[in-house]
């Protein structure tokens, strides 16, 4: 009786034993690195960036666009970015492209020594802010001589690009938005009353000279 016990225990340990010990599980592959970005804009109809065609390979390039039938003088704002993506540069070695849709200089010498020419200032920056994960522009008229700008084109350029040594990603959504993910945390726009030419600081007009806050929709990028 002893014997046939122990006959049975050998065999169940034996049948388990062969049944999948986790030294014969296959480990599963880690994610592929990616090489390349591709992005699907955004469905809104109003302020949103989009891809422009100059993009190729890792590197991105997203035009801020307006509605159309809104005119503006400048516009700001701040994009996050995710752990897996960097800010590209242009070829000045500047984060925004000015498309040149915006009179960045004075027109009227009268009104400063430098107006209009290369010594003048303009308003147009674009930097990443500490510790590096949102990239924060601004492009603004700042002579209101000028006509505002309709806002259904190009305004500015930013460019994101893929992370050097990017290694591969989970594929649920949470994983690849935290990696891929592109966020507009803050914008504001000048509407394009603000600073026309007959623009008078009374009181009325102060309290109306603020920039209008707005909302910039994202497009979904795709690491491949």
């Amino acid at each position: 009786m002893k014997a046939a016990i122990f006959v049975a225990l050998s065999a169940l340990v034996l049948t388990a034993g062969c049944g999948g010990s986790p030294s014969s599980v296959a480990p599963i592959a880690p994610p592929a690195p990616p090489q390349a970005l591709s992005y699907q804009d955004p469905s809104s109809s109003g302020w949103r960036l989009v891809r422009d065609s100059s993009s190729s390979g890792a590197r991105l390039v997203l035009n801020l666009v307006g509605p159309a039938g809104v005119s503006t003088r400048g516009v700001g704002f701040n994009l996050q970015r995710g752990t897996n993506l960097v800010f590209g540069t242009f070829g000045n070695g500047a984060y925004a492209h000015d498309t040149g849709v915006f009179e960045l200089k004075g027109g009227n010498p009268n009104f400063e020594p430098y107006a209009g020419t290369d010594a003048d200032p303009v308003l147009f920056v674009s930097a990443p802010l500490p510790p590096g994960l949102v990239l924060s522009s601004g492009i603004f008229q700042k002579d209101r001589s000028f006509a505002a700008k309709d806002s259904a084109q190009p305004l500015v350029q930013v460019a994101v690009e893929l992370r050097p040594g990017s290694l591969g990603v989970a594929g649920d959504a949470a994983s690849q938005s935290a990696a891929y993910g592109l966020a507009v945390v803050k914008a504001r726009m000048i509407p394009a009353d603000i600073g026309a030419p007959d623009f008078r600081l009374t009181v009325e007009a102060i309290a109306k000279a603020k920039l209008q806050d707005i909302q910039i929709a994202v497009g979904t990028i795709t690491a491949q």
